[in-house]
């Protein structure tokens, strides 16, 4: 129970952004170690009051000066030295959401393995003591009879935010650290967090608005725009570093390839931005005729080979490529091997979502025996895959709207022809041993609908009819007003589908669709409710007329008016219930949402 407390501690220091809201992260400006000397919570307070006093630039010099010895806390794996009577004290810069808002403000972490405890002291200044990043006061977190204690010096309003905020948050992480046991990987680690977080707030507050009001496409803006707006802020950042770190000149900006761009937002951005480059896919998007014409973006059928490469370009990005992913750092090593020596190796960054292998779809088993996800082992192969072909393989997660966050960083040095023979040997005996050896076969470039719209009529209702067959055999009758109703029972997907394969031979023309029989209950909501992976009857008894009127409301007051003019709501589907259902529908037909009309 003492590490889960520990490894709730760790969530709480490195991501205390998920409980406050104001905060856009935390860095480590210095962190030390030191065999503890403090005899309690108050004890820690009275000894590191002055620092109150001291300038925060100086603070790091006086804790130095003190002998602390420079050493991390946190550190990949746990348990740490936990039976250790050392002090760990940290030196934290937090980061505002809104940085023009709000100030970064400097907090103390102490680690006190010793007296089992972790306190945090944030050093403000008098004029930042309202309306600030973090509470105002000092705090000390235990673990006392398998329980989190909180312990709170000169309490206030801050302090009830603590209280009511923070402690039930980790006491749930607490709670449920054996059943998830791991700890989520922190996020932007290649990147200096506080020049990403400002980066993304420029290019937020300068394109978003404008791209929100022209928005044509039929998927969501909020997700799809922030999601590569981060992604934007994350690449220039991580080209910013690397034209420090290698020297580069000042105004050289590196260019990009975006090998399956979609809507192209991530081409515009980083255009915008002055960094040259452009975007393919296999088929153009709305938007697209709405950029500005040095927004290079082109219809392109791309089927990559061993020999594929393109030497223009400085990075390769595939954003969700799909079956691309695994052929970018192929694609990348080729290039480089094909570029002139005064130039840099191709790099590139990828965001694996579909899991593809070269020839098809991604077979775990292929790859290896682990107990660990699908999508975790295809991670590990796309990585894989990198590290074959030369490159130095980082990992990252990004902060962006999205279940897939993982990317992967792909750098190599110069080499010689010589010395890329060899790489590229071992490349092609990858591929060739991937169990494809075949064509490429990218996708169409219209899409098939798959949604279930589109199979016979008279196969789906012969479907649905026996679907509320079998539901209504999983039930029983109860009693309603004006008799009896058998509302159904519940049946797991998996037994539906063999109860319904019994009687119908041809249930397998739903496999091509996508969700199968999942997407063809969810397309018939009005009879069928399906979550966690069950099924039941919706019965009409869920929502009268009444409520579902007062639903469709809306807010606009001049909609309100103009909806309050009418008498009722049209009703406009007929009840399924009332012609199918062999007790009919148990609401009258005012009381019903649908139309009863006889068959």
């Amino acid at each position: 129970m003492n590490s889960n407390f520990w490894k709730a501690i760790k969530i709480w220091s490195q991501k205390p952004h998920v409980v406050n809201k104001r905060l856009a992260g935390v860095t480590v400006a210095s962190s030390w170690k030191s065999p503890s000397s403090f005899t309690s919570f108050s004890d820690v307070v009275e000894k590191t009051a002055e620092l109150n006093k001291v300038a925060t630039e100086r603070v790091a010099d006086v804790i130095t000066e003190l002998k602390w010895e420079k050493e991390s806390v946190w550190t990949d794996e746990l348990p740490m030295n936990q039976d250790s009577n050392d002090c760990y004290l940290s030196l934290r810069k937090c980061i505002p959401k809104q940085p023009n808002r709000y100030q970064p403000v400097y907090e103390l972490e102490f680690i006190d393995f010793k007296l089992n405890q972790a306190v945090y002291i944030p050093l403000l200044r008098n004029d930042e003591t309202k309306d600030n990043l973090l509470p105002s006061c000092a705090y000390a977190l235990s673990l006392a009879d398998d329980k989190i204690h909180l312990e709170i010096h000169n309490d206030g309003e801050s302090g009830a935010w603590i209280h009511n905020n923070v402690l039930p948050k980790l006491q749930k992480w607490f709670a449920e650290m054996d059943e998830c046991d791991a700890i989520g990987a922190q996020s932007l680690r290649l990147v200096s967090f506080e020049a990403y977080n400002e980066l993304y707030q420029h290019i937020k507050e300068k394109y978003v608005h404008n791209i929100t009001s022209i928005w044509p496409e039929c998927t969501d803006p909020q997700k799809f725009i922030h999601e590569d707006v981060a992604i934007a802020a994350y690449l220039i950042q991580l080209w910013r570093q690397e034209s420090r770190e290698l020297g580069l000149d000042v105004n050289y900006r590196q260019s990009f390839f975006d090998i399956g761009c979609g809507n192209g937002l991530l081409v515009y951005l980083l255009t915008c931005e002055g960094y040259p480059g452009k975007g393919i896919d296999i088929r153009a998007r709305k938007i697209w005729s709405l950029y500005p014409p040095e927004v290079q973006l082109e219809v392109s059928t791309l089927s990559p080979s061993e020999t594929t490469a393109f030497t223009e370009f400085d990075w390769l990005l595939g954003n969700h490529s799909d079956e691309l992913t695994p052929w970018l750092p192929v694609m990348a090593l080729q290039s480089s091997m094909q570029r002139s020596s005064d130039r840099l190796p191709t790099r590139f960054w990828v965001l694996p979502c579909c899991p593809f292998s070269f020839w098809g779809k991604f077979q775990r088993e292929k790859f290896s025996g682990s107990s660990q996800s699908r999508y975790a082992e295809y991670l590990r192969f796309v990585a894989h895959v990198g590290e074959t072909c030369g490159y130095r393989v980082e990992e990252d997660r990004m902060r962006i709207p999205s279940t897939r966050r993982t990317c992967f960083v792909g750098r190599t040095e110069q080499r010689s022809a010589e010395q890329w023979r060899p790489v590229a040997s071992a490349k092609s005996q990858l591929i060739g041993g991937g169990g494809g050896g075949g064509d490429f076969k990218p996708r169409a470039a219209v899409e098939p609908v798959r949604n279930c719209t589109r199979v016979e009529r008279s196969i789906l209702d012969r479907i649905v009819e026996l679907t509320v067959k079998n539901l209504l055999a999983a039930g029983s009758s109860a009693h309603v007003s004006g008799g009896q109703w058998n509302a159904g029972g519940t049946l797991v997907l998996g037994e539906l589908v063999r109860l319904i394969g019994r009687e119908f031979s041809d249930l397998h023309l739903l496999k091509s669709e996508c969700g199968g029989i999942q997407t063809l209950l969810r397309n018939h909501s009005h009879i069928f409710v399906v979550e966690k992976k069950a099924v039941r009857l919706r019965s009409p008894l869920e929502l009268s007329a009444q409520q579902w009127r007062s639903q469709q409301r809306p807010n606009n007051k001049k909609l309100k008016t103009q909806q309050t003019q009418q008498t009722q709501l049209e009703k406009t589907k007929t009840c399924w219930f009332f012609q199918r259902h062999p007790d009919g529908c148990p609401l009258t037909g005012d009381t019903c949402r649908y139309l009863h009309v006889d068959l």
